[in-house]
């Protein structure tokens, strides 16, 4: 099962599909050098995955695929 340990020591299990921590998204720019013949499996590999801490909101984006350590961004300041 999937898991992410969070800086703030919150274990996030991630085994659900859909994951409730979990978003995909896509540039702009990639979305539109897609072609008509593109399946929702091409669109699916093509995205970056999210995942948000559900404690302290701290974003893990994986900007280079899943295989590698995420880029992993804390909120400034308070609301």
């Amino acid at each position: 099962m999937p898991k992410l340990k969070c800086k703030c020591g919150i274990v996030t299990d991630l085994s659900n599909i859909p994951c409730e921590h979990d978003w995909l998204t896509i540039s702009d720019t990639e979305f539109d050098d897609l072609s008509e013949d593109t399946t929702m499996d091409d669109l699916y590999y093509q995205m970056k995955i999210i995942t948000k801490c559900p404690n302290c909101g701290r974003l893990y984006i994986y900007w280079n695929g899943i295989e590698k350590p995420p880029i992993i961004y804390n909120i400034e300041g308070t609301f």
